[in-house]
């Protein structure tokens, strides 16, 4: 298994918040883009650009929302929109309930799995 790792540190207010974006490449050749942190406007173009090279360059991209403590509704826009530019390689795995509703309200439940690939 390969790991690529980018990470982007940022100040929120008075408390320092971490954003960190991981990428990982398992044996089966899928692409799981991990997540740490708030995905928000201040995130949301590192995350995009990582969204798209990885499903300009894989067969399927698992995008692992689990860490994820806070989602900007712009974010879960982009995901769909990833998902019309490279239809059938995007899938979603997102069990903290914030995230979830998200997704769902905006119409893109269809998109989560039940489990992350390791």
């Amino acid at each position: 298994m390969s790991t690529s790792t980018a990470t982007m540190e940022r100040s929120l207010r008075d408390d320092d918040s971490v954003f960190r974006l991981e990428t990982v490449r398992d044996m089966d050749g899928c692409n799981i883009l991990r997540a740490f942190g708030e995905l928000d406007m201040s995130t949301r173009a590192e995350f995009v650009h990582s969204l798209d090279r990885l499903a300009s360059t894989a067969d399927r991209v698992v995008v692992d929302l689990s860490q994820v403590s806070f989602m900007y509704s712009g974010v879960a826009n982009a995901i769909i929109d990833a998902t019309y530019v490279h239809p059938g390689k995007i899938a979603v795995f997102a069990p903290a309930r914030s995230v979830r509703m998200v997704l769902d309200v905006l119409g893109a439940g269809g998109l989560m799995i039940d489990a992350a690939r390791s």
